[in-house]
């Protein structure tokens, strides 16, 4: 069976396990003040949804992944960029030359695993860094726990923590991350495979060659 973690999205053939809750933070900004904007997740722009902030059409927005970008565009942001490469820390290398002498906003969860902001501010950069969002663990019922050889997709460093709060691991089971980042996140086994694109449905494709 083939299960999915850190995400509530539903697909045919797999099991969603919603192990988190998003708490949306209060906000309170002006996107005019900023020449661009650095989002890393999806959450960022519901929070500022949440938040009735309107959205700046001139803004430059970098993202990371194919849902926070289509987020984007819904919203009605213009200039969207999307990183090359989805994993955290190399999309701060890769967006790099273009925030010189930018005024950037970085809207982010309350508990991140990648050294953007950092990096950045090493460089130089004119940053300014919002907490967006939490990600708050939820405790399942014991019986939801996956059986035996079952295969986990893991779709961010939290909801691999979130799992083995949840459930520990099984030394059956098989790990596909949807990114580097994510599975740097694991240190219990050594059943590891990285999706080469990532998204979900990339992770899914990938998980069911290994049924």
């Amino acid at each position: 069976m083939i299960y999915l973690v850190g995400s509530s999205l539903e697909f045919d053939g797999v099991k969603t396990l919603v192990l988190n809750e998003i708490r949306l933070a209060k906000l309170e900004l002006d996107l005019n003040s900023f020449d661009c904007l650095i989002l890393t997740s999806k959450n960022s722009i519901k929070s500022l949804e949440h938040n009735n902030i309107k959205p700046n059409e001139n803004i430059e927005v970098f993202v990371i992944g194919e849902a926070t970008y289509s987020r984007a565009l819904k919203f009605g942001f213009k200039k969207i960029y999307t990183s090359k490469n989805s994993h955290g820390n190399e999309f701060g290398i890769e967006i790099l030359p273009f925030l010189k002498s930018k005024k950037v906003l970085y809207l982010r969860a309350k508990k991140v695993v990648s050294n953007i902001f950092d990096f950045l501010t090493q460089n130089k950069v004119d940053i300014k860094c919002i907490i967006a969002y939490e990600n708050i663990s939820k405790m399942i019922d014991l019986k939801q726990k996956p059986s035996k050889n079952s295969i986990i997709i893991f779709t961010s460093p939290s909801s691999v923590d979130n799992f083995i709060m949840n459930f520990g691991w099984d030394e059956s089971y098989k790990a596909i991350c949807i990114g580097n980042t994510t599975a740097n996140r694991i240190n219990f086994t050594k059943k590891i495979t990285i999706s080469k694109k990532q998204t979900i449905n990339s992770c899914i494709e990938l998980a069911k060659t290994l049924l």
